[in-house]
């Protein structure tokens, strides 16, 4: 898989690799609770890392235009919510050349690997519409599989707790490392991020199918793009 990655023999090549490797080397920990890993709120937290990073370099890259790039959509709340093929286009490639950028499919390549037949593969309409149909609900940020597989947190509050490490992981400023480590700039985190998507579906096959497993991490990938970035990381995101 080395060879595919896109910022392979780059000038940002030594900061991508380091990322990636940290953030599938430190989440895991990160969620970790007595020596044991719950696998539905593991693979959900990969896959809203995974979503949120997509909509951080869509913007870095194309700054939101209402009504051009993006739209804006409100619910009851008065919360706001970004759509658009622009967006969706960062989870699910356009085209073949897009495919090791997107987390659709290097999770679906994933789950695969860990043995998930082809007409065990979800449909990317349903999960999108389930994602669209329950914002603003009661269900909001819950995945369609049934209840046993649910992550233990919201995928909202689940984001919160585990993008400070992937910044940290894609800042190359390691606590106790003794020293900074190159960056991985904003435009590659998405792909980054896509690619630390495919390793723990096979991780936890054995106890969380792989089809299952795909499904809660594209839903919440799709779901975590669509937050405002002043409802993750406060008033002074960008």
């Amino acid at each position: 898989m080395e060879a595919e990655w896109p910022w392979r023999k780059g000038p940002d090549e030594v900061g991508c690799n380091l990322a990636l490797g940290h953030l599938l080397e430190n989440l895991p920990r990160r969620l970790t609770v007595n020596g044991r890993i719950h696998a539905e709120t593991y693979i959900s937290a990969v896959g809203a890392i995974a979503g949120y990073a997509a909509q951080k370099t869509l913007f870095a890259e194309s700054p939101p235009v209402m009504g051009v790039n993006i739209n804006r959509v409100g619910v009851a709340s008065g919360e706001q919510y970004w759509f658009g093929d622009t967006l969706n286009f960062m989870l699910v490639p356009k085209t073949d050349a897009d495919a090791n950028r997107c987390v659709w499919s290097l999770a679906a390549g994933g789950a695969v690997s860990a043995g998930m037949q082809g007409q065990q593969m979800p449909g990317l309409d349903a999960m999108f519409k389930h994602v669209a149909s329950t914002i603003g609900g009661t269900s909001e940020g819950k995945s369609s599989v049934v209840v046993q597989h649910q992550a233990h947190l919201p995928a909202r509050e689940l984001l919160k707790a585990v993008w400070p490490l992937a910044l940290t992981c894609f800042s190359g400023k390691f606590p106790g490392a003794g020293r900074e480590y190159p960056a991985a700039p904003v435009t590659w985190w998405s792909a980054i991020a896509a690619y630390a998507s495919n390793r723990p579906i096979r991780d936890v096959k054995d106890v969380l199918p792989p089809d299952i497993a795909l499904t809660l991490l594209m839903e919440t990938a799709i779901y975590c793009s669509k937050l405002d970035q002043s409802k993750v990381e406060g008033a002074s995101a960008s």
